[in-house]
């Protein structure tokens, strides 16, 4: 009975002491909340997407859903395995199959959050909605866009291809950025300024975007 009681008691000392505190914490601090929430949703695969959690947990969508993604996490695509995601903001993306990378931020002062996909292999489209800041890092080149739609595609040895269908995309590697504009495409390799940008029918990148973006 005694030692009933001292279990009462703890669990009232932590309600009305750790959890009002922890609320503060949160509530004072908008980059913490922000989080905490959602930053978009796995809402189709063809396959299997997988997602890892920063707290080591694997959460994966087969067929279509409702997958909630936040900042922290790796999404990953096997072979013959395709994904639509699409963020809080209204932008597309769309994985390919065996491609991996992992949802960042940046937060600037004066800018607010942006957006960072870093893409370590594969490829992926995305269709901005708004004037919103996205980057794209890959292992030796970054895109920068705003209210764009383009395809960038990743080698194994980090070689990055970028293809822009509409808009203008600031690519760059650490000896210089290239301004790549529509129907044109880039290449970006390791130890290397991104090459001229070079006319393309940008159907051709993303045909294969057509049976998994809705």
């Amino acid at each position: 009975m005694e030692q009933q009681c001292y279990s009462i008691r703890l669990h009232r000392v932590l309600f009305l002491f750790v959890f009002p505190l922890a609320m503060v914490l949160v509530s004072g601090n908008p980059e913490a909340l922000a989080q905490l929430a959602p930053v978009g949703k796995a809402e189709n695969a063809l396959g299997t997407l997988t997602v890892k959690r920063a707290d080591g947990r694997v959460d994966q969508l087969k067929g279509k859903g409702s997958l909630p993604l936040y900042e922290g996490d790796e999404c990953k695509t096997e072979r013959a395995s395709k994904a639509f995601i699409r963020l809080t903001d209204g932008t597309q993306v769309a994985m390919n199959e065996e491609t991996i990378f992992l949802v960042q931020a940046r937060r600037e002062k004066g800018k607010g959050v942006i957006r960072i996909f870093k893409l370590l292999v594969g490829e992926m489209w995305l269709k901005t909605a708004e004037p919103v800041p996205i980057e794209v890092e890959t292992p030796v080149a970054t895109a920068a866009i705003k209210g764009t739609e383009f395809n960038i595609r990743v080698q194994p040895d980090g070689k990055s291809t970028l293809t822009v269908i509409e808009g203008l995309v600031e690519f760059g590697t650490p000896f210089g950025t290239c301004p790549i504009r529509t129907s044109t495409v880039s290449f970006g390799e390791r130890g290397k300024r991104c090459t001229k940008p070079a006319p393309i029918d940008p159907s051709q990148a993303i045909a294969w975007i057509a049976d998994v973006v809705h």
